[in-house]
């Protein structure tokens, strides 16, 4: 099994601004990736520069190919993010917007099993404008599904949805992340999922690796299963989260 990325001296940012500094950070095909941390601390700024749409130098390696020598065509073949903030799409329907990502792969055979996953079906010929932020939400996963790529970025996925559909939409790229995608190369890759989480427990389920950052900078970087989630967030937070935590769980007892 090779590394889907690998990223070594990192400094990312915008105009003459750096938001990122050092990162250093190996993802092997088939992980899942939480990247924790303050508003503000490069976790989207890291998403962005995976896909070489911020100034960046350092190293960026895409299934062991440098991320300067990929088109745009071939970086959408490895790479799909569902970004936190998503344009509008005028009027056209949800169909014809998740149709809108499978241009890096030829067909779009998948488009009606994923509508159907994403309990999109009944909503297919419906301007996208007409939506709740909820259903908007779900037809930009699908529209990153239909993509096809192998490593997927989620910036925030779980954006205005209710209960259900967290439980749903989780559960769905639970199921994504443990299948395979063949690359534009033709060479199949196991899926890897690498995704911003405000909520903690989110991203303790969704991950098998978490992705500490504060300003900018990688606080720690391990499995999920061994972090000192107390120690570890109380640092990068500055605040006795789990203390918080515990207070808003007994609303609920």
């Amino acid at each position: 099994m090779g590394n889907a990325i690998k990223i070594e001296k990192l400094y990312a940012g915008y105009y003459n601004t750096n938001v990122l500094y050092d990162i250093d950070l190996t993802v092997p095909e088939g992980c899942k990736v939480a990247l924790v941390g303050p508003n503000g601390c490069g976790k989207t700024t890291l998403l962005r520069a995976l896909i070489g749409a911020v100034r960046s130098s350092g190293s960026i390696k895409i299934a062991d190919k440098d991320l300067n020598s990929l088109s745009r065509r071939q970086i959408a073949g490895y790479i799909s993010l569902l970004s936190q903030y998503q344009e509008n799409y005028f009027e056209y329907t949800v169909r014809e917007t998740v149709e809108l990502g499978s241009y890096a792969q030829s067909g779009n055979s998948s488009v009606e099993d994923i509508l159907d996953k994403t309990g999109l079906i009944s909503l297919a010929d419906t301007p996208v404008s007409t939506l709740s932020g909820g259903q908007k939400q779900r037809v930009f996963l699908a529209r990153t599904l239909a993509q096809r790529a192998p490593i997927m970025l989620l910036d925030e996925p779980m954006n205005h949805l209710d209960i259900k559909y967290i439980k749903e939409i989780s559960d769905l790229l639970l199921e994504w992340s443990e299948g395979t995608t063949v690359t534009p190369g033709g060479v199949t890759m196991k899926n890897t999922l690498i995704g911003v989480w405000h909520d903690i427990s989110m991203a303790r389920i969704m991950s098998d690796m978490v992705v500490f950052l504060k300003e900018g900078k990688q606080v720690l970087t391990a499995a999920t299963k061994d972090v000192d989630y107390k120690t570890a967030l109380s640092e990068v937070y500055d605040m006795d989260v789990y203390g918080h935590m515990n207070s808003m769980s007994e609303l609920w007892r």
